[in-house]
């Protein structure tokens, strides 16, 4: 990268915002409209909203938003067709860098919204991966987390049940009643479902593996779904007080459970929030959640309504996909997805069952370096930026409207320690894309 300047590490997690200031002799006085604002206003919500409702802002999209509201934001995002991309090209060698490939492209759509940020959010809830699935298997069970994504909860739990992938992934393809394999048992109630200490007990476990035994995934037929009844189970099983004799029966007692509202809504407003809800908060989401029969729309609608929506800013860390979507974006390129993989979360491919877990890792030394090394890669390409105000015209295009004056102070620094349009635009790209608010969602 040309230049020496580091940024701090030690930046708030929700830093104040600040106004850019003149830094050096060489840049002329700003004058710009581009610059950051001296509090925080709606420009800063409204790029909030972006980040949370969909896979964040494109360059002055937040500009060009001017007059509406954040809360009209929402309800814009809220109310927006659901977006339905063109299926990926597979069918070759390369389907396994082509799917992964695809989704990012889907995600990155100005047109993906809040529908496919829950399309993610379930991927990572409900997962299933390339290691024991085949690309077009994980693209199918793609398409019933589309259709499902913001519809109903037990519809789509109903179907994840005995979808192809999920029967490989979890070892229920050829699982037998007299002998059940009880990995997707055990996951349905402890992650899929009710949560660890829900309080069913190792014998629901296994009555429930027996009563989901009997299906398997047919390879001469199109990978079709088929239920063996000489497999499944001969009678009523005990299950969380009440008999089942069917996967469906088990989903059914499984949603039905006094957890499953809780733990479902829970999960959703950690994702859309940044964080577990406190204990009366999560009462009135589990009751807005069970009383609509687990619809998610309603769910989600309460979540992102409510004034902690707007208030939880800049509260987690980017995920290693939000970030390096913000980082083609902001840099206007086609970065191929190979950092996904050292980063540690390529789509379609989540390292266990629990999915992505914990947030802390997006921002681990092993995570920064990966970072610096596409920022250094690809920040020579990136556009020149308005001589008059740089910092003010990348911020803009990175949609950062709270940036702390450490990290000010860096890009200011940095653009009056080179002379070349080129080579400033260049480190002042690479620099923002490590600063500590490009990291935070």
């Amino acid at each position: 990268m040309v230049g020496s300047c580091s940024l701090p590490h030690d930046a708030p997690m929700a830093p104040q915002t600040l106004s850019t200031q003149r830094r050096t002799r060489s840049l002329s006085p700003l004058q710009s409209r581009r610059a950051v604002p001296t509090v925080i206003d709606d420009r800063a919500l409204r790029a909030h909203v972006l980040r949370r409702l969909s896979f964040g802002a494109r360059a002055w999209q937040v500009e060009e938003l001017e007059g509406t509201s954040p809360t009209d934001l929402i309800e814009q995002l809220l109310g927006a067709e659901p977006f339905w991309p063109d299926d990926p090209v597979l069918g070759s060698d390369d389907d396994y860098s082509r799917l992964p490939a695809w989704w990012l492209d889907v995600m990155s759509d100005e047109r993906a919204g809040v529908h496919d940020r829950m399309i993610w959010f379930w991927h990572g809830h409900l997962t299933s991966g390339l290691d024991k699935a085949s690309p077009s298997l994980m693209y199918r069970q793609h398409q019933l987390l589309r259709t499902h994504a913001m519809g109903n909860f037990r519809s789509m739990l109903q179907e994840i049940t005995v979808d192809a992938a999920m029967l490989y992934w979890l070892d229920g393809a050829g699982s037998y009643a007299g002998a059940p394999n009880e990995n997707y048992a055990r996951e349905l109630m402890e992650l899929f479902a009710l949560g660890h200490g829900a309080g069913y007990t190792e014998a629901d476990i296994r009555s429930a593996a027996r009563a989901l035994a009997g299906w398997w995934v047919d390879g001469d037929t199109d990978d079709e779904v088929r239920f063996d009844p000489d497999s499944g189970p001969t009678e009523s099983l005990p299950f969380l007080d009440r008999s089942v004799a069917s996967a469906s029966e088990v989903v059914d007692a499984v949603c039905d459970h006094p957890a499953c509202a809780p733990f479902v809504a829970g999960n959703v407003h950690e994702h859309l929030v940044g964080a577990w809800p406190e204990p009366g908060r999560l009462d009135e989401l589990a009751r807005v959640f069970a009383d609509s029969g687990l619809e998610i729309r309603p769910l989600v609608e309460a979540i992102v309504r409510h004034p902690s929506f707007l208030e939880q800013r800049l509260n987690r860390p980017r995920s290693a996909v939000e970030w390096f979507i913000a980082v083609r974006r902001l840099f206007d390129l086609s970065i191929d997805w190979w950092p996904l993989d050292l980063l540690g979360q390529v789509p379609f491919n989540p390292p266990n069952v629990a999915g992505w877990s914990g947030t802390a890792r997006w921002l681990s030394v092993g995570a920064e370096m990966t970072k610096a090394q596409v920022a250094y890669d690809n920040a020579w390409e990136t556009a020149t930026l308005d001589e008059g105000d740089p910092v003010g015209d990348l911020l803009g295009r990175a949609a950062l409207y709270e940036v702390g004056q450490p990290t000010l102070d860096v890009l200011w620094q940095a653009a009056g320690a080179v002379e070349s349009r080129r080579d400033r635009s260049t480190l002042l790209h690479g620099l923002l894309a490590m600063s500590p608010e490009f990291s935070l969602a």
